[in-house]
């Protein structure tokens, strides 16, 4: 799995903006899916981290939305992609999160903070 999503979505998005991929989260066990679950709202057993399936990261010179929007319009084959806690007017906030398996369900969505908490919408949405 992890394979499978490096050929198909971090390698595509390192040689499209030439330069390395920082991921900060790509395989993580059931346990620290457990453990992390008070911190994202959309926590499920079934996750795609504990699969190999999604890596959370960040491309350096580079803000999330444009790695999240390139993705987006330009990979036919992602599963979930969210822009995570990016706000506009800060280049280094938030990161991307992308997931691939088959079939993909091109699902694209942003995870932005409330005051209660994680709202996560459809598109890539922008707040400021």
């Amino acid at each position: 799995a992890l394979g499978r999503l490096c050929e198909n979505v971090l390698e595509p998005v390192r040689e499209h903006f030439e330069s390395p991929v920082r991921v900060s989260s790509g395989f993580r066990s059931f346990g620290l899916e457990r453990a992390l679950k008070g911190k994202h709202a959309m926590w499920i057993p079934e996750g795609q981290h504990p699969k190999g399936q999604a890596a959370d990261f960040e491309v350096p010179g580079r803000t999330t939305l444009e790695v999240a929007e390139w993705i987006s319009e330009n990979l036919e084959f992602f599963d979930q992609l969210i822009l995570e806690f990016y706000v506009v007017g800060d280049p280094d906030s938030g990161w991307v999160h992308c997931s691939y398996i088959q079939p993909p369900r091109r699902e694209v969505l942003s995870a932005v903070r409330t005051a209660t908490g994680v709202k996560y919408v459809r598109g890539l949405a922008t707040p400021k």
